[in-house]
């Protein structure tokens, strides 16, 4: 192992013990799509967004998109479920939308 890679241990052994970083308990599951969804060159930078507690706007886009569908499974309104369902393709769109700009490099 690497002087580097010891002090980087090291550093995060003192953050750990001081509360500065919670390691994601035992057995959680990382939820990865988005992070591959996105274009590999922003990955490291939404990575290290995320991991301060900020997320890109198109995250946020995906956030909406996935507590509209948990509304949707527990509804039983069919005029409901039809507006639910076009609020999520949207933001789904937008997302999709959001990622071709950043592909395209703007």
């Amino acid at each position: 192992m690497s002087a580097l890679s010891k002090l980087g241990e090291a550093r995060i052994d003192e953050a750990i013990a001081s509360g500065e970083l919670t390691p994601p308990a035992p057995g959680t599951e990382l939820d990865l799509e988005a992070y591959f969804q996105a274009p590999a060159e922003w990955r490291q930078a939404f990575s290290m967004l995320r991991g301060n507690g900020f997320a890109p706007p198109e995250v946020e886009l995906l956030k909406q998109a996935d507590r509209l569908e948990s509304q949707l499974g527990d509804c039983r309104d069919p005029a409901e479920r039809i507006r639910l369902r076009r609020e999520i393709d949207e933001l789904r769109v937008r997302f999709r939308m959001a990622l071709e700009r950043m592909r395209a490099g703007g």
